[in-house]
């Protein structure tokens, strides 16, 4: 019986769908929306890693110049777990600037991932308003059936 009556719930549910043309356009409006919140979220969670890699270049950053400032004679130490490693003045700035061009590479990709999100959304949004009002034109234009038949 709750088989059947899902069924029948299923057809008479296509039938007020094809009766209402309205409905269709607003399940496209709503699966539009979704897609554009989820464009969203994902530059929201590309943001987030921009500042991450920022945050890790100024770290960088200032250690590449802490660095600058030592003497050539002076001892550098490399936390390697708990114990500290002595390690080449010249090999630890190199690490580092190789750090900095790897961390500024990626951030140049999360920057490019953003502007084409950011232009899938623009683009998206746009889709959205013209569906609005081509649901708002088709309102506009079943009233004025309903009035010319009464």
């Amino acid at each position: 019986f709750n088989s059947l009556f899902t069924h029948w719930s299923d057809f008479e549910h296509k039938i007020i769908n094809m009766s209402n043309p309205g409905s269709n356009m607003s399940s496209a409006v709503d699966a539009e929306i979704a897609e554009f919140r989820a464009i969203q979220e994902s530059m929201g969670k590309l943001r987030s890693d921009q500042q991450v890699l920022m945050q890790q270049h100024t770290e960088n950053e200032m250690v590449k110049e802490e660095l600058d400032r030592l003497n050539s004679d002076s001892c550098v130490y490399k936390k390697v777990g708990p114990v500290l490693m002595k390690h080449d003045l010249d090999e630890a700035k190199q690490t580092v600037s190789k750090r900095l061009e790897f961390i500024s590479n990626e951030l140049e990709k999360v920057s490019d991932k953003i502007s084409a999100k950011e232009r899938l959304a623009e683009s998206s949004a746009r889709k959205i308003q013209e569906m609005q009002k081509a649901m708002q034109a088709a309102a506009a234009e079943a009233v004025q059936q309903i009035k010319a038949n009464s």
